[in-house]
């Protein structure tokens, strides 16, 4: 289930495919999220998901639903569920580089993380990175200003996916991708389908071919981000995710004439900073520990 050796270069090569496509996911999100509700949309796409992994993979039978560890095959899942649908709310009611921008956060989030349930120690230089990158997240949301609500649910977002990272990197020892991304995808459909039958406006014919292209690069993206994760380690593979946001003002620009203001701009230039100053600094370490 895992890989013997790191190999960064295909791991980044599947982080980029990552970027790529989670940038085409905003831009449909955006397309069709104004018309009809988050609840729905996110319903039907990860139907469609669910739809091409039993294509896909339903032939491998009993191994495409078999967990070691159920309970956190679960926990990840339902995590997953709340990141999704705080990455649509945000995306649809926030300009798409600063969504972005926070979603660059998840660094930031790690350390936290790994400092509260990894036991690890973090050292000054790292405590200074991630407040430096929390400063750049005050710059964006320019709280003197009144920040708008939303801005705080792709911050939790931000969280979820960090909390994710974490439990794929341990799950892919003795997980595969494809049960990783079947159970995130039906999980996500369970806690929709209420809130979407309540509220449910029959999509037109353009509207559902975007939510099944959406179903598909949301596929393609969960498996490259496993992937990416399985292939790569953490620290080198993390920092090429801010290529995102190049394709992603490029993006916003071309499809909606979005062009971000200075400080968006700032904010993104310090959090980047940090979480770069933050994984260059662990892989130095890793490196000098495996030379001992």
């Amino acid at each position: 289930m895992t890989t013997s050796q790191p190999n960064n270069l295909i791991g980044i090569a599947f982080i980029l495919l990552t970027c790529l496509t989670m940038t085409l996911s905003a831009l449909i999100i955006r397309m069709v999220g104004k018309d009809l509700g988050a609840f729905e949309v996110v319903l039907i796409r990860c139907s469609f998901s669910l739809l091409y992994i039993l294509i896909l993979h339903g032939r491998t039978g009993r191994a495409l639903y078999t967990s070691p560890r159920p309970l956190l095959l679960t926990f990840r899942s339902l995590t997953l569920s709340i990141l999704v649908l705080g990455n649509f709310y945000a995306i649809v009611h926030l300009p798409l580089v600063q969504v972005t921008a926070l979603q660059f956060t998840k660094p930031l989030f790690l350390v936290i993380l790994a400092a509260l349930f990894l036991s690890e120690r973090v050292r000054l230089p790292r405590t200074l990175a991630t407040v430096a990158g929390f400063l750049g997240v005050l710059v964006i949301l320019r709280p003197d200003s009144g920040f708008h609500p939303v801005q705080v649910i792709a911050l939790i977002a931000a969280l979820g996916m960090a909390t994710i990272a974490v439990i794929t990197k341990k799950m892919t020892k003795d997980h595969s991708t494809k049960t990783m991304v079947f159970y995130g995808n039906l999980f996500i459909v369970l806690v929709c389908l209420g809130p979407a039958i309540a509220n449910w406006q029959t999509p037109n014919l353009f509207q559902l071919a975007m939510i099944a292209a959406l179903g598909l690069t949301a596929y393609a993206g969960q498996t490259f981000m496993v992937q990416a994760y399985r292939y790569g380690e953490t620290t080198a593979v993390t920092p090429f995710e801010y290529v995102r946001i190049i394709f992603v003002a490029i993006a916003g620009y071309i499809a909606f004439g979005e062009i971000p203001d200075r400080w968006t701009v700032l904010g993104v230039f310090i959090i980047v900073a940090a979480t770069l100053f933050i994984a260059l600094r662990e892989a130095r370490k890793k490196r000098q520990a495996a030379k001992v």
